[in-house]
């Protein structure tokens, strides 16, 4: 198995964006019930996380060199790094102090929530670089349902309609898939024979 230096980037970005929610809601609810378990743990995840976000931050930066970006969807790309970059220099800012100090402060529990908020709009514009602008990747035959809603707040009943009939049709391809024996097969070399 090989990796091309764009794809290290997508195959790290989730540490960060699982762990630092974890590490700021455990503080979070620590410093609230004054629970030292809780603050423990949030000691050790915005650890974690401040090391997620910096494997993030420097694959990004590579991946940012290898792949083909022109006009809006090169604003976006710097949108993403920049902003990353801020997100990743909180982190780790975060990651010493708590090392440090049992008991997050105020300050401390602040950037945790700005950080957060910064990492989600960050992650959703990394979903629209790819998802809609096709950065680093080759066609597949874009998306099976151009007319697939957009959740509007004013109107969700059709998007939740499609997710709900989405769902339902992804299980019973993951059942009759792993049925029929297609259980890994990218490692297993068993093509599926309608792929």
């Amino acid at each position: 198995m090989t990796i091309r230096l764009e794809q290290m980037h997508p195959a790290v970005v989730h540490f960060p964006i699982a762990t630092l929610p974890l590490a700021v809601g455990a503080d979070l609810l620590g410093s609230m019930t004054d629970n030292p378990s809780l603050r423990s743990f949030g000691r050790g995840a915005i650890a974690v996380a401040a090391a997620g976000t910096v494997a993030a931050v420097v694959t990004g930066l590579i991946a940012g060199e290898e792949v083909n970006v022109e006009g809006p969807a090169r604003d976006k790309l710097m949108t993403h790094r920049n902003l990353n970059a801020v997100v990743t220099l909180a982190a780790t800012c975060m990651a010493f102090w708590r090392a440090s100090n049992d008991r997050p402060g105020a300050g401390y529990l602040t950037t945790g929530v700005a950080a957060l908020g910064t990492l989600a709009y960050t992650a959703y514009l990394g979903g629209q670089l790819v998802y809609e602008t096709g950065v680093g990747v080759g066609p597949a035959g874009g998306v099976y349902r151009e007319d697939a809603p957009r959740l509007d707040p004013q109107e969700p009943g059709r998007f939740i309609e499609a997710a709900a009939e989405d769902l339902q049709a992804g299980i019973g391809h993951l059942i009759d898939e792993i049925g029929e024996g297609y259980l890994v097969p990218s490692i297993a070399g068993k093509q599926n024979p309608t792929g």
